[in-house]
């Protein structure tokens, strides 16, 4: 596949995009009005060469303009921040050597996977 070049704004754009923001957050987010967004999107759709902004999601990871890490889960972001902070007070607690606990990372790995599990339950009630 063509390596597609796009500007910071469109770059944005589809971030944003992806991560769920609507056309109002984006304006206020990128300090444009709704002209400039509107020519973002018709650009977009232009060098993808479609108009399904799925495809558009799609080809952008392919083409690695977006990548899978910039968008974790926000549960798993709540819970890697507090096991960060715990590791970063124990080693600036320890002597020379730090010797990450493997309990540590059992445990932030159990929590992540029992908080997404619980995120992802579909009530159909």
């Amino acid at each position: 596949m063509e390596k597609i070049r796009l500007t910071n704004e469109e770059t944005y754009y589809l971030r944003l995009l992806v991560h769920n923001f609507d056309d109002d957050h984006i304006l206020n987010f990128l300090k444009i009005d709704k002209e400039r967004l509107n020519y973002i999107k018709r650009r977009l759709r232009f060098k993808f060469e479609t108009k399904n902004w799925v495809t558009i999601i799609e080809k952008a990871f392919e083409l690695e303009i977006l990548n899978k890490q910039d968008f974790v889960d926000p549960v798993i972001k709540k819970i890697a921040l507090r096991y960060t902070s715990k590791i970063v007070n124990d080693f600036k607690n320890s002597s020379n050597k730090y010797n990450l606990d493997k309990r540590l990372l059992l445990d932030f790995d159990e929590s992540c996977n029992a908080l997404l599990s619980e995120a992802t339950k579909i009530n159909l009630k």
